[in-house]
């Protein structure tokens, strides 16, 4: 049996690249962010701006408008920001929410960076 001191980031463990034919997820985005951050020794905006261009270079390569890389690193910094207050209340989070509310889904969701669509008139 594991325990969370053996894991590296609680549920999450860290990935030098994010991979697949899929767009990234919101754990795919903030593994990277965590192998740049731990692994590599960088600050969280050294690690959020790294973690940016992969997630936009998956954007680009499918052909969908992304919104400034400058937002994208303020969602990434957001996320790790969540993921601090998540892991620190973890022992009575899970048991609380909703199943549809708990932290476990939200990291399958993809990462949005697209713009938001525009009222047609």
């Amino acid at each position: 049996m594991t325990t969370r001191k053996q894991l590296k980031f609680g549920f999450l463990a860290s990935f030098p690249t994010i991979t697949g034919a899929k767009l990234p997820s919101r754990g795919d985005v903030l593994r990277r962010f965590f192998y740049a951050h731990k692994e590599e020794k960088k600050t969280v905006q050294q690690s959020a701006a790294e973690a940016a261009k992969e997630v936009l270079d998956f954007w680009t390569r499918a052909r969908i408008p992304t919104i400034a890389e400058t937002s994208v690193r303020r969602k990434i910094t957001g996320l790790f920001d969540e993921w601090k207050i998540l892991s620190k209340s973890k022992n009575t989070l899970e048991s609380r929410l909703p199943k549809n509310r708990r932290p476990s889904k939200k990291v399958s969701q993809t990462f949005w960076t697209s713009p938001p669509p525009t009222p047609s008139l």
